[in-house]
This record gives structure tokens, C-alpha cells and sequence, in this order.
């Protein structure tokens, strides 16, 4: 009997000019991408616990890994990328037993990125990468800042057709930075830990009116105002 042989060919691609020229906007020193990681850098980062324990889980599976084949490993939580991540390196890369193929399952399961390259010097580095932290925002938010960002462009901006957001949604983000502002320049309170506790409040009372934007800005502007006072308090107090 024959082989029965399968072959397709999908190496040629036809170029995209428009995607390309948006990727390389997108991307280029100083473009959306660079500017957007700095806000989103600039936001207060939570630890999330199912990301934590996966990492806990897979650093143990892959120590186990490199173990048993003979490999290097490299484990990272990373609070300068904001990620947890760990590399194996191996000089032979295989999977050929059930509790191999395991721990293949287990990656595809409980992390978020998996890269395999090859080293110069021989062998292959497996990187895996779990998302580990999340920012303390809405979704909402988020939204807002990718928006502002990318109209800060004027020629990315062109390439899409993007609504603008509504007199609204723009005065209450606005709000939200001048109470923050107000934070770091009126009180002794920064506004990293302001915004943690508004948060926090808000997270404790629904989870739901957390993530609205209104409701962030109306806790803060009480949080300010409380914390204006106690601190006139104090000093009325110390002289």
C-alpha cells in the first residue's frame, strides 16, 4: 500500500501595504506602542492570584522537565515588564512519554505565550510567559488611554476610522486625572495609592460599579475631600 502523503505550500504571501505601514507606525521609537506601554506602566499593578498560582505550577513542572532531560532553567517575575516567565534550555527538545505530553498540556493551559527558538550554540530555549499582573483600571479606562494615545498620532490616526468619544466620557476621564493631579500636588497622599483605595472601596461594594468610570471619579473626589480636611486638621492641631 501507499504512503498517503499530505503537502500544502503556504510560504508565499501576498504584502499587505496598509497593514505594514500601520505595523511600522505602530511600532516605530516613539509610536503608539512605546508611548501606550508607558501609561499603561504608570498604572498600579495588582498581583492576580490564578496567574501566580499557574506560575508556581509550571516553574515546578518545568524544573521537573529540565531535570529529567539534562536542561537549564530560569525562572522571572518581572516588575520591570510586568510578567512572570521562565526558560528552559535544552539540547534536545522531545516529548515522548504520557507525562511529557502533560506537560505540554499543562503549558497550553496555564500560560499565556509559549516561544520556541533555536541557540547558536546548539540546542533550543523554550520561553514561557504568564500575564501574572493586572492594572488597577476599568476596561473603560484602558479603552480611553489606547483612544488618546493613538490620536496623539495624527498620521496613525488617519490610517483608521475611529469615533470620538462622547463630551461625556471625555470630561469624566479628564476628571479623573485633574482629582489625581490634585492628589500628588495637594495632599501627602500620591496618586498610585489614592487610586489603589478607591478601587479597593468600590471592588468591596460591586464589583460591576468598580469598573465605571463616574463612579471612580465620584469616590475619588470624596477621598480627596476627606483627605483635605484630615490633613488641615492635623496641622490646625500642630500650631
Amino acid at each position: 500500500m501507499e504512503n498517503t502523503v499530505f503537502e500544502r505550500n503556504y510560504e508565499i504571501v501576498e504584502k499587505d501595504d496598509r497593514a505594514t505601514a500601520v505595523f511600522e507606525r505602530a511600532f516605530a521609537p516613539g509610536g503608539f506602542m512605546e508611548e501606550f506601554t508607558k501609561k499603561m506602566d504608570a498604572i498600579p499593578k495588582v498581583v492576580v492570584p490564578k496567574d501566580k498560582e499557574n506560575y508556581d505550577y509550571l516553574l515546578n513542572r518545568c524544573d521537573d522537565y529540565a531535570k529529567r532531560h539534562h536542561g537549564r532553567i530560569r525562572g522571572v517575575v518581572d516588575y520591570e515588564h510586568w510578567d512572570a516567565h521562565i526558560d528552559l534550555y535544552l539540547r534536545m527538545l522531545e516529548f515522548d512519554d504520557a507525562e511529557d505530553m502533560s506537560f505540554v498540556k499543562d503549558i497550553g493551559e496555564k500560560a499565556h505565550y509559549l516561544c520556541i527558538t533555536p541557540e547558536k550554540g546548539g540546542g533550543y530555549r523554550v520561553h514561557i510567559m504568564i500575564n501574572y499582573f493586572e492594572e488597577l483600571m476599568s476596561e473603560e479606562y484602558r479603552s480611553y488611554l489606547k483612544y488618546e494615545t493613538l490620536m496623539e498620532d495624527e498620521e496613525l490616526a488617519s490610517m483608521f476610522d475611529i469615533p470620538e468619544l462622547s463630551p461625556e466620557e471625555e470630561a469624566v476621564v479628564q476628571l479623573i486625572n485633574e482629582i489625581l493631579d490634585r492628589f500628588d500636588s495637594e495632599t501627602q497622599v500620591d496618586r498610585t495609592t489614592a487610586f489603589k483605595a478607591a478601587i479597593r472601596y468600590l471592588m468591596q461594594q460591586d464589583e460591576e460599579e468598580a469598573m465605571k468610570l463616574e463612579k471612580i471619579a465620584a469616590t475619588l473626589t470624596v477621598l480627596l475631600e476627606n483627605v483635605l480636611e484630615e490633613e488641615k486638621n492635623v496641622e490646625e492641631q500642630e500650631s
